[in-house]
């Protein structure tokens, strides 16, 4: 199904399974992503090997993963982080900089190259905005002080996630590295200025003259245009540009209007190509060659989350049981940090045994969520016992 006459064929084949997959995922409790995923990974070279990924797919799937960087920026919700700043600020720290530092660790001890151990690092510092939201409010603990924070956390790590992405993308060049940097730490400013200064006027005469489909084509637009000059401009991903022009949109009047019309063509379309085709990029016959390597990076992605979203929430005053609930909410790696590993594969630094064990990882540390969850809060009377010998090793930090 290579060739490109069956293309049209390839394309209702992945999104007929991937939208049948989601649906029976969501029966089991399993998130969409994760189904979309799994269809990959059984018609990919992993499995079946009906479909591999490459030409007018890859096209596809880039669009769809700028799209899914624009919602995110679309869906920060700046009210929610002012609530628990502090706490969520000091959560979202610990949740970056211990899985990088892990994930550097880990880099260096198996001896991998630089940009891929900072790729490691990158990738562990991800947190899934989507599917923590989603077990929360099945949990009915979305509105909780600990809800709260693992929300505005997840928004705050994404952001700061970006930021190292985008600083590890400035090191992958053939140039120099500091000129690299310095493009990097000039364009992200001048271009959010920019950017703001342009949709704040023009905003308002779209919302008022335009028809909702004219609006939303100047949304998606701008995203892609601002993802091309993150890329060729500034010298980082393109996902940058795109979650930056998200970001710009969602304070202007087309903010709502354009979420609710890009839901509609990112999700039914863009967006599982996307995921699909993370699937379909993986190789399982790699992870022979380095299995110990899976293994540390799944063990390492799950502590280093946990314990350090756990001693955020401490400092910024939690309790334990809703440090060990925040801990555990942050954990779910998700759709950024397929993001970030599928741009490292795509630029050549990630070798398919380090990104077939990213999706691995992203796919336990995913499913691990609900599950630890649950059985934590599950105990409402005694919640400190739910996970005893979990809790234990974490550290006691004072309130």
């Amino acid at each position: 199904m290579e060739a490109q006459s069956d293309l049209l064929l390839v394309l209702a084949l992945i999104l007929v399974a991937g939208k049948l997959a989601s649906h029976l995922g969501q029966r089991v409790g399993l998130p969409t992503a994760v189904a979309k995923i799994c269809v990959g990974l059984a018609i990919g070279p992993a499995a079946l090997g009906f479909v591999s990924d490459g030409g007018t797919l890859e096209a596809f799937s880039t669009i769809g993963v700028i799209l899914l960087m624009f919602l995110a920026g679309l869906e920060t919700d700046m009210a929610t982080m002012r609530r628990v700043s502090l706490p969520a600020f000091a959560v979202a720290v610990g949740g970056v900089l211990l899985p990088f530092l892990g994930g550097v660790g880990i880099g260096y001890a198996f001896g991998l190259e630089a940009t891929e151990t900072l790729f490691l690092g990158a990738i562990l510092t991800a947190t899934s905005v989507s599917i923590s939201a989603q077990t929360l409010r099945e949990l009915g603990r979305l509105q909780s002080r600990a809800g709260t924070a693992i929300l505005a956390a997840a928004v705050i790590d994404d952001v700061l996630g970006i930021v190292i992405l985008a600083f590890v993308f400035s090191l992958t060049g053939d140039g120099d590295p500091v000129v690299a940097i310095g493009k990097m730490l000039a364009f992200l400013p001048l271009a959010y200025l920019a950017g703001r200064a342009i949709s704040g006027g023009l905003g308002p005469r779209i919302h008022a003259h335009l028809s909702e489909d004219a609006q939303l084509a100047v949304a998606i637009a701008a995203a892609l245009a601002l993802a091309w000059a993150a890329e060729h401009l500034g010298g980082v991903a393109a996902v940058t540009g795109a979650y930056m022009a998200g970001l710009l949109i969602a304070q202007t009047p087309l903010g709502e209007r354009v979420t609710h019309g890009l839901n509609w063509v990112g999700y039914s379309f863009f967006v599982p190509l996307f995921f699909v085709a993370i699937g379909l990029k993986a190789d399982f016959a790699s992870l022979g060659e380095a299995p110990w390597l899976v293994v540390a990076l799944i063990g390492v992605a799950v502590a280093s989350k946990v314990i350090g979203c756990y001693a955020g929430a401490r400092l910024g005053r939690f309790g334990h049981g809703e440090s060990v609930t925040v801990g555990i909410g942050m954990m779910s790696r998700g759709e950024v940090a397929l993001v970030i590993a599928a741009a490292g594969l795509d630029a050549g630094v990630v070798e398919g045994s380090i990104f077939s064990a990213a999706v691995l990882m992203t796919l336990t540390t995913t499913l691990l969520t609900p599950i630890l969850l649950k059985l934590w809060t599950g105990r409402e009377e005694e919640p400190e016992a739910a996970l005893a010998p979990f809790a234990a090793a974490l550290p006691a930090l004072d309130s």
